[in-house]
């Protein structure tokens, strides 16, 4: 671990320059872009034009003059997909990620700036919270409120789901991970010398990880350091992912300095997200030994022992499930190492992940959950709906799949409540919200995977007593989300995320339709947040407008080499978008599909038939 000292670290942390407004703070995607320069390597980032709206009229053709009589019925936002990291907590299984695709979002070049990513996000919602729609009629929308589609947190854990809400609320967030030594924090396996070391990088708020090779020496460099990005050294070139990446001395310290993040200038809602509910998104928090490793201090690091290669072509369900394999854990573990032990890195219940949460905002959404239902969910319950406005119904789903996987689907008691819910709104506008998407609700594992909770198993399991199955998926069998939706004429939209890119998608049949609508991630490039405003435009059709905002980071990085310990808040942000989009394993590179999408993906004007006339 890097031997900065304490007093350094403070006068360093002294000059640091308040947190500020930088363009395109105040500025949508309609007025300029930020794309990635041309030429191969490591590219910086520049602006470009600005992109219109462009109209979609699948569902309805749209008809002229409606400009003129159109008026602003609800605007809201949408957040999703941050996934603030605890990059050090144990709990993680980077050291596979050098295995490629499915593993790439084990470890990303940025993920120790996802906080200052988000708190631009916000920063920059905050400052197009008035429409750039003009209307016909009345006053310009403002937005009312936020909608999180899930996953602010990435592996399930309280100082991470802590992070995000003090994110979204404001106030002073501590990114460090890692507490002192003490009988109620304790690291049994270490000796005096030890336990002093540990204290010591806890006093002096250093970053401990894969990102610095100094924290586990003597590894052959190939892909076991290639693998992962140090900026304090210059990366491998032979078989290494970051040889193109440049240095910047002390970045990984500095990112561990607290900072007062804006908060949202509106009341924000949440859904579950598969990396909310599931160790790492994938695995159900039940198995005892990652229990203990998220509060423990032992860290799994790369190793010789263990080639990525050995599980090159398994989906991070598959590894979590080797974890019950003597063999693996003993590779595992032979290349553990020492790390300050934190019981805040605790694995949290969906009803703890409520809790944690906050009372704010009717418990940002699960304060609208019928307590009939919730009763008969023992509490597990994670959806719900509310009217933002008088004569608008949001559906909140929640889509994790308990008995684990990345993927979702709707058990049959909430699809059965779903029903019900679309039945005694047939004279509302319904929207409707949720993590995954109808092509990604395709999970066909029963919650009862999970194991049932007890007395000494609260994390991880399935609490809610009733049958899940039969499961319903998106798009798939006969009683699935989609087909469900399509015979209520007044659900007008579908808005979630999880898949990192943004989309929309118009599903019809008959005369009846919806668009569904999904947004690029806070983590990923291109870290974006879109505004969704619904229009009445007077003429037997409604317009429902999506516009795209960059985060209020400024479009240029911060120049190589200069010590990290001068950097902004804002310019750790843009480093953020610069790494993101550099990042060798970027949906561009493992999917073939940029998370910015297709033009037609972005600003969008999408028309339907009215269902109110």
């Amino acid at each position: 671990m890097r031997a900065a000292g304490v007093a350094g670290l403070v006068a360093a942390a002294a000059i640091v320059p308040a947190a500020a407004f930088a363009d395109p703070a105040g500025k949508s995607t309609v007025e300029e872009t930020i794309v990635r320069n041309s030429g191969g390597g490591y590219v910086e980032l520049k602006r470009q034009g600005g992109e219109s709206h462009v109209v979609r009229s699948e569902l309805a053709k749209p008809k002229s003059g409606r400009a003129a009589r159109r008026s602003s019925l609800l605007m809201f936002a949408q957040v999703t997909d941050p996934q603030v990291v605890d990059e050090m907590s144990p709990a993680r299984i980077e050291l596979v990620d050098p295995a490629g695709a499915p593993l790439t979002a084990a470890h990303r070049p940025q993920e120790t700036l996802g906080p200052h990513a988000f708190d631009a996000v916000v920063r920059n919602l905050n400052a197009n919270r008035t429409s750039t729609i003009k209307p016909g009629k009345g006053s310009r929308g403002k937005v009312g409120f936020a909608i999180s589609t899930g996953d602010l947190a990435d592996n399930q854990q309280r100082n991470e789901t802590g992070w995000v809400r003090t994110i979204l609320e404001g106030g002073r967030v501590d990114p460090f991970s890692g507490q002192v030594i003490s009988a109620s924090n304790p690291c049994a396996s270490a000796t005096p010398e030890q336990v002093n070391a540990l204290n010591q990088a806890v006093a002096s708020r250093r970053y401990t990880g894969v990102q610095d090779y100094g924290d586990y020496p003597g590894v052959t460099p190939d892909t076991r350091y290639g693998g992962f990005w140090d900026p304090d050294r210059a990366a491998p070139t032979a078989g290494g992912l970051y040889p193109a990446f440049p240095r910047y001395p002390g970045l990984l310290d500095r990112a561990q300095q607290p900072f007062t993040a804006a908060g949202l200038n509106f009341p924000w809602f949440a859904a579950f997200g598969n990396h909310d509910a599931l160790v790492q998104g994938n695995a159900p928090a039940s198995i005892s030994l990652i229990q203990s490793f998220s509060v423990g201090c032992l860290k799994p690091y790369p190793t010789q022992g263990l080639d990525p290669a050995s599980v090159a072509g398994q989906t991070e369900s598959q590894i979590f499930a080797r974890l019950t394999d003597p063999a693996f854990l003993g590779q595992l573990l032979a290349g553990g190492r020492l790390v300050p032990p934190d019981p805040n890195r605790a694995f949290l219940s969906k009803s703890q992940f409520k809790s944690a949460l906050g009372s704010a905002d009717r418990n940002h959404g699960f304060g609208y959950q019928s307590s009939k239902v919730k009763q008969k969910t023992k509490g597990a319950m994670g959806y719900y709906a509310f009217n933002p406005r008088k004569g608008v119904r949001m559906i909140v789903l929640d889509t994790i799949a308990e008995g684990g996987g990345a993927d979702g689907n709707l058990d049959d008691p909430q699809y059965r409540w779903l029903e019900s819910e679309l039945k005694a709104n047939r004279d509302h506008l319904v929207l409707i919200s949720s993590h995954h998407t109808l092509e990604t609700m395709d999970n066909t594992t029963p919650d009862e995977e999970a194991g049932a909770c007890t007395a000494t198993l609260t994390v991880g399991c399935d609490a809610d007593p009733q049958k899940s199955t039969p499961l319903h998926q998106g798009q798939k069998g006969k009683a699935n989300v989609q087909s469900l939706l399509l015979k209520y004429p007044n659900v007008v939209a579908y808005v979630n995320g999880h898949t990192h890119r943004n989309e929309v998608i118009a599903h019809k049949k008959g005369k009846t339709g919806f668009f569904e609508i999904n947004t690029a991630s806070h983590i990923d490039w291109p870290q974006q947040s879109r505004t969704i405003e619904i229009m009445d435009n007077d003429d037997g059709t409604i317009s429902i407008f999506g516009t795209i905002l960059d985060s209020a980071a400024p479009v240029k990085a911060p120049a190589p080499g200069v010590p990290a310990s001068t950097f902004s808040n804002t310019q750790l942000g843009s480093l953020a978008r610069t790494l993101a989009a550099n990042d060798p394993q970027s949906e561009a590179t493992t999917d073939g599909v940029d998370g910015r999408g297709q033009r037609r993906d972005r600003n969008v004007e999408l028309v339907i038939p009215d269902p109110r006339d």
